[in-house]
């Protein structure tokens, strides 16, 4: 987009047509977010509860100080005036479009269509076909054009059949009918309206006018670019962080109105036993679990870096427990840890037998209650988090290996050093900041634990015998979704959210005491 810079001072006569529009469009605009402020603040003709309504209502006051910032940028004729219109009129062509179709109970109908298109799935192999004979095309010679002419009209063709065997004449017949009505058809002239005016403020002509220089069209721009994944962002993790830190100060159970009750929640934490039986949980299984997934997976990463036959099959086996699916593998082991049928207590079992056979001894073999016994349960959960981390932790050493300057080596081997020596003096110390990385990220994992403990003790409450698998992501999960304590729960997480927080802060810290990491 090409433009200039232009003097803000007019004349009436050099005002463009749509200049008027604009201006009032931005004051009905002024004036619609204000009264949708008043009416959920007094809830009048917009009822909403709990932390919802104040969610919403803040939403409105940052969307008024944008649509006055707008009017007064236009009134003046600056970029200011016409970015924050543009971002006005976009996200509210957004957000009435979105109430539009959620009116018209479009998000409801994704259903059928899934069906219809299961059904219908068949006629896709046109558009297979006339993709193929697109590809043929290119090596037909002088019948190259007549092959892709037709190899387009068989994609269309197949796509026409597609959607008319969906059904798409009486979902368009449907749609229309939708559209149409009463509480329906003013929010869908709104959007409209919106998409309207923010076209208008993207044209080359609004940016002559409000003298938008060329760099800032790009950002412009780039901005619009950038604008789904900032409003995903926005809608799906931002906006339910703030909402469950505002929550986290109120009691409220997900029904009824909040109660504000400032940090009362907050200094219960200190004095609940099992949210502080929690805390001790998930420190010792780190304690345990953290040293058994980095250690044994530096070590295997030395193993796998030599020149042994059948290396590189051992690499995707130590690395296949990483990428399969948890539920899975908690549920293999947890048939692997069945007191009665399970296969660690028949191996230890029968590796007694054989000790006992061999040495003439008597000795009583131990059958652990893995998933039932106080103190062996959570250590059940940390052999299973160590084998399921090993195999990523060792990719990971295994890539900072390969990375290290050879010519250590080869000044060591010169030098008579040993592999021991090699692996002490160069490997260990070159591969800090990896092993900063690999100690981090496995520290935060074992912070979050809840699938494990959740699955192995199922069907019985997840947080084990005697709460000896409670951690506090299985407690919030008690709190928040089967005791309906929404407001404790997510003061949990938030508290969570701290200990992770300030560890890692911690080891970001001496990270760069060591010289692991830049400043």
């Amino acid at each position: 987009m090409t433009t200039a810079t232009v003097n803000p001072t007019r004349t009436v006569g050099d005002e463009p047509r749509w200049y008027r529009p604009v201006l009032i469009w931005r004051v009905v605009t002024a004036l619609m977010v204000a009264a949708a402020l008043v009416a959920t603040l007094v809830q009048r003709g917009i009822v909403l509860e709990g932390a919802i309504r104040w969610s919403v209502a803040v939403a409105l006051l940052g969307a008024l100080l944008g649509t006055v910032i707008a009017l007064r940028g236009t009134l003046n004729r600056i970029h200011r005036g016409r970015l924050a219109g543009f971002t006005i009129d976009f996200l509210l062509a957004v957000g009435f479009g979105f109430v539009a179709l959620n009116r018209m109970e479009m998000f409801t109908g994704l259903d059928a269509v899934g069906e219809a298109f299961n059904g219908s799935a068949g006629w896709l192999l046109i558009i297979v076909l006339g993709w193929l004979i697109s590809g043929l095309a290119e090596r037909a010679g002088s019948s190259q054009q007549a092959l892709k002419q037709a190899a387009r009209w068989t994609m269309v063709l197949g796509a026409v059949i597609l959607l008319l065997t969906m059904g798409l004449l009486p979902g368009l017949v449907e749609f229309g009918r939708r559209l149409v009505q009463t509480e329906v058809l003013p929010i869908v002239l709104l959007a409209a309206g919106s998409a309207a005016f923010a076209r208008i403020l993207r044209s080359d002509s609004a940016a002559s006018f409000f003298g938008t220089t060329e760099v800032q069209s790009e950002a412009m721009d780039g901005m619009l670019f950038v604008a789904p994944n900032v409003l995903g962002f926005l809608a799906f993790f931002a906006g339910p962080l703030i909402i469950s830190l505002f929550i986290s100060f109120t009691d409220w159970d997900g029904l009824t109105e909040a109660t504000f009750t400032g940090l009362s929640n907050y200094i219960d934490l200190f004095t609940d036993s099992l949210f502080l039986k929690s805390l001790r949980n998930i420190l010792l299984f780190g304690v345990l679990a953290i040293p058994l997934a980095v250690f044994p997976a530096l070590l295997l990463a030395a193993l796998l870096n030599s020149k042994l036959p059948g290396v590189k099959a051992f690499r995707a086996f130590y690395f296949l427990p990483s990428i399969a699916g948890v539920v899975g593998v908690t549920l293999i082991w947890k048939q692997l840890y069945d007191s009665t049928v399970g296969y660690l207590n028949f191996m230890i079992l029968k590796t007694t037998e054989l000790i006992n056979s061999a040495l003439g001894t008597s000795i009583d073999a131990a059958q652990p209650q893995w998933n039932s016994d106080t103190n062996i349960a959570l250590l059940a959960i940390v052999i299973l988090f160590a084998w399921q981390t090993i195999g990523f932790n060792t990719v990971l050493f295994l890539a900072g290996m390969q990375g290290i300057d050879r010519t250590l080596y080869e000044a060591a081997d010169i030098d008579g050093a040993g592999p021991w020596s090699k692996f002490r003096h160069i490997t260990v110390p070159t591969l800090r900041p990896t092993t900063f990385f690999v100690v981090a990220t496995t520290t935060i994992l074992a912070l979050q634990l809840f699938n494990e403990p959740f699955i192995l003790q199922a069907p019985g409450p997840p947080s084990g015998p005697g709460n000896a698998t409670l951690t506090p992501v299985v407690y919030l999960y008690q709190n928040a979704f089967q005791q309906f304590q929404i407001g404790y729960g997510s003061a949990v997480a938030w508290a969570l959210f701290i200990l992770i927080f300030g560890i890692t802060l911690l080891y970001f810290r001496r990270g760069r005491e060591e010289g692991v990491m830049s400043t």
